[in-house]
């Protein structure tokens, strides 16, 4: 029974030492290909648009391809529905508050001075009422 402990017990050691001899940045050290470096631009600038999105780009590119695919024949329906649920998408994204910056009150401002349109109740439920509206 000891010399079973002994071997696993030798077998372990010998893989911890291993282990610290293992070079972990291998992997990494390797220069990503181009067709890698092309793939990462392409990903990275496409999330920076959809980023970038507005409840009014969705609107206008459903109105654009519910109008399009009207006017095409054939494949033009699909693209006509693609354009309608674009287009609600968008409808819904505004009516819920758009992509307002960190939930900053609405406001604008006047002879230099930011006025804002929305009170601060101390009431909850009128605040659980005007935000859900």
């Amino acid at each position: 029974m000891s010399d079973g402990s002994d071997r696993l017990e030798r077998d372990v050691e010998e893989v911890l030492s291993n282990i610290e001899d293992f070079d972990w940045r291998r992997r990494q050290s390797r220069r990503p290909g181009p067709i890698r470096i092309a793939l990462q631009r392409f990903g990275s600038g496409l999330v920076s648009r959809a980023a970038a999105l507005t409840p009014n780009h969705l609107l206008l590119l459903g109105a654009a391809l519910l109008i399009v695919g009207l006017v095409l024949r054939g494949g033009g329906l699909w693209l006509a529905i693609v354009g309608i649920v674009v287009f609600l998408i968008g409808l819904f994204w505004t009516s819920r508050g758009g992509n307002r910056q960190a939930n900053q009150p609405r406001g604008g401002y006047w002879r230099d001075r930011y006025i804002s349109y929305e009170q601060s109740d101390t009431n909850p439920l009128r605040r659980f009422f005007r935000r859900n509206r």
